[in-house]
């Protein structure tokens, strides 16, 4: 059973089978806007990422909407853990990395670091008596494969060049949030979702209020504008500077088929994506 949440309270946006980019795009979305109504966590969240760097690219505004919605859908389902206080999850998607390689010295290949539990326990059986960290900086090297995908989407987006700075610093203040979020109700200590609902009715309105302004409480208005985009840009029309970069906004309003096709970006690191896109610009 998953963690607790909530679904995105707004109903799915309808996207024209007519569209000027192909029917995968609008098909993806459609997609993601039924994933908001349910209750995505970060496997179903990390199968969208793939799927969208397997796809062709043609246009650029849509790519990086359609890559800045699921980092929406990550961050309010972050937002979400986190006031169920499921810490676990919600560090899932926030901090802890999805994959870890350890190096032992001579060892042929690495081992991968479970995840939610500390080296120290993981190589207890050959650590034995020996002091953990003097045995684990003797002997290891961790290697980070793969970020949370909050933080690694996020650094995507920034180097893209291509994203309104104001949105970005927007969805960094949020993931601030959920980690505030988390710290607070930790060390209240809340312990589950049942506890806090105790807390929250034995506070009064004063109690309940102050509650209310630590936890995130996040809302689906940014995905929801972002599919509006992407719906006007389909039906061949332009998209708002909400989310994107003036200049990528100027550029389709002058050049609206100016978008160069390239292929998917499956094969690179997505830490590298924002980078490699920058292949694809617009010719002025």
């Amino acid at each position: 059973m998953h963690p607790a949440s909530t679904a995105l309270p707004r109903e799915i946006h309808r996207f024209s089978h007519h569209s000027v980019f192909g029917d995968c795009w609008t098909t993806f979305n459609r997609t993601l806007n039924r994933d908001a109504l349910g209750l995505p966590n970060e496997a179903s969240l990390a199968e969208r990422l793939d799927t969208l760097l397997d796809m062709e690219i043609r246009d650029l505004r849509v790519f990086w909407l359609s890559l800045a919605r699921i980092a929406e859908l990550a961050v309010k389902q972050a937002g979400d853990y986190a006031d169920n206080c499921e810490f676990q999850a919600a560090g899932d998607l926030l901090v802890n990395p999805r994959r870890i390689d350890v190096y032992l010295r001579g060892w042929s290949s690495p081992v991968v670091k479970d995840r939610h539990r500390g080296l120290s326990q993981q190589f207890a059986a050959a650590i034995g008596r020996d002091n953990p960290v003097a045995w684990l900086s003797r002997k290891t090297l961790p290697h980070v494969r793969e970020e949370a995908l909050l933080p690694c989407m996020k650094q995507t987006l920034s180097a893209s060049g291509f994203m309104n700075p104001a949105y970005l610093a927007d969805l960094d203040r949020r993931m601030g949030r959920v980690a505030d979020t988390i710290a607070f109700l930790m060390a209240w200590p809340v312990t589950d979702s049942a506890q806090l609902f105790r807390r929250m009715r034995d506070a009064g309105p004063e109690g309940q209020a102050f509650i209310r302004s630590k936890l995130c409480r996040f809302d689906a208005a940014r995905f929801n504008a972002m599919g509006e985009d992407i719906k006007n840009i389909a039906m061949g029309g332009g998209c708002s500077a909400q989310f994107l970069s003036g200049s990528m906004v100027q550029c389709a309003r002058n050049h609206p088929a100016g978008n160069t096709p390239g292929t998917g970006l499956r094969n690179r690191p997505l830490t590298d994506v924002g980078r490699a896109s920058g292949q694809l610009r617009p010719a002025f």
